[in-house]
């Protein structure tokens, strides 16, 4: 397994429709097959990784609150 594991956030738990215990890890082969795209099977443990790591990842922008009276950056300077 990638160590991408290792790094990820904590997903939801949350039990998806299916019966799918999302703790275990989401449901990447349901999700797959709803879009017609096929994992190989020794590809699977590292893009369940990924998405969990991903998942952790939305979770922490999705938590950041903006407060209504910040103000708009104008201009990006790196």
């Amino acid at each position: 397994m990638s160590s991408a594991a290792h790094l990820s956030p904590s997903a939801p738990a949350m039990t998806g429709a299916g019966g799918h215990d999302d703790r275990k890890g989401p449901p990447v082969a349901d999700m797959a097959r709803i879009i017609g795209l096929s994992i190989p099977g020794a590809c699977m443990p590292d893009v369940v990784a990924n998405t969990a790591l991903l998942h952790g990842y939305a979770d922490l922008v999705s938590g950041f609150a903006l407060p209504d009276d910040c103000e708009p950056a104008y201009e990006y300077t790196p």
